[in-house]
């Protein structure tokens, strides 16, 4: 009961931050290369920056026990690229997906119904045996799954590092995201919330996650794919055993981000051109076959992988920004091109 009520609360109190601060991870890693505000991409390092250092303190005092995502070289480049352009033909990540939807976007929630479509295919369908395959080339660093935290391990004949040293290699990490969060401008006009609250926020949310989860001997915080599609194997096959905090978290996400459109005045049924949902579709069974083939998405990577400095979820997640690099600057490129033509003149 424990864990349902408080996924439920704080998926509630997710949603709704989400949807007022605008986090959308795929506007956050398109700015970085074609946008000049980089509020977004602030507010996701601030987030790096809070629970980086406090999941460190939380696993040395023994409070959460962090699982860490295996380094699968070969499935996080191949799935983050996918799902780096599934993004951007959806127009938003996962969890932007899910809150968009929750204020009345039916191009989001077309996305999200072809975000459950490519996960089935890609657990379950055609892509199963692919998936498998790719989940074999692994790389793990003196016996444990490749972490920051353990790569002195790789020069010092199997020596794990003490916290001391853990301490040091986090600092490491931190330094230079502190500095460009000191750097940043201050923002003249901001719809919703500001980088700096969204930031904090959510960053507070996340650590929460973590030890709630914990409460179920759940070693992992934030996640959307694990939890996507134990609802969806509860809904289509009858099965529950993929049901646990998580899940609980995804379903109090939409109702707080109904809330917060609706606080916000954002609350508004659109519907795009037909052409655009078909985009929409595909752009979600992208997503969901690259999510589900890196083993996670902006959250599970993006955000509690790489606070527990996972190699594979800092691959994953640089794949992805270049599949959101390489789908964006084809869609800017295609509407240069044709801006030019003799038809557009």
């Amino acid at each position: 009961m424990v864990s349902v009520i408080s996924g439920i609360v704080l998926g509630f109190a997710g949603g709704y931050a989400l949807q007022r601060g605008g986090f959308c991870m795929h506007s956050a890693f398109r700015s970085v290369v074609f946008e000049k505000d980089h509020s977004i991409l602030r507010a996701w390092i601030l987030v790096l920056v809070i629970n980086i250092p406090a999941l460190l303190l939380l696993e040395q005092f023994g409070f959460v026990f962090p699982a860490r995502a295996p380094f699968y070289y070969l499935a996080g480049a191949i799935g983050g690229l996918v799902f780096g352009i599934g993004m951007v033909m959806a127009g938003g990540c996962v969890s932007g997906t899910w809150y968009r939807a929750a204020k009345g976007m039916t191009g989001s929630l077309v996305a999200l119904l072809g975000f459950v479509g490519g996960g089935l295919i890609a657990t379950r369908g055609v892509l199963t045996p692919f998936r498998s395959w790719l989940f074999g080339f692994e790389a793990a660093i003196a016996g444990e799954e490749a972490s920051l935290f353990n790569l002195p391990a790789a020069v010092s004949d199997g020596f794990f590092p003490s916290f001391g040293l853990r301490w040091v290699i986090a600092l490491i990490v931190l330094v230079p995201l502190v500095i460009f969060l000191i750097r940043a401008p201050k923002s003249s006009f901001t719809l919703g919330w500001s980088w700096q609250r969204t930031g904090l926020v959510i960053g507070g949310i996340a650590i929460l996650a973590w030890v709630f989860s914990t409460l179920e001997f759940r070693d992992y915080g934030l996640s959307i794919v694990q939890p996507t599609n134990a609802i969806s194997t509860l809904l289509f096959f009858g099965e529950s055993d993929g049901i646990n905090w998580a899940s609980w978290f995804l379903i109090g996400l939409v109702p707080g981000a109904f809330v917060a459109a609706w606080v916000g005045g954002d609350l508004k049924l659109r519907i795009p051109s037909a052409s655009r949902l078909v985009q929409n579709l595909a752009g979600g069974v992208l997503m969901g076959v690259g999510a589900n083939l890196a083993g996670g998405c902006n959250i599970g990577h993006g955000i509690t992988g790489i606070s527990v400095l996972s190699i594979g979820s800092i691959w994953a997640t640089v794949a992805t920004m270049g599949g959101v690099w390489v789908a964006t600057w084809f869609v800017f490129a295609r509407a240069r091109s044709t801006a030019g033509s003799p038809q557009a003149a």
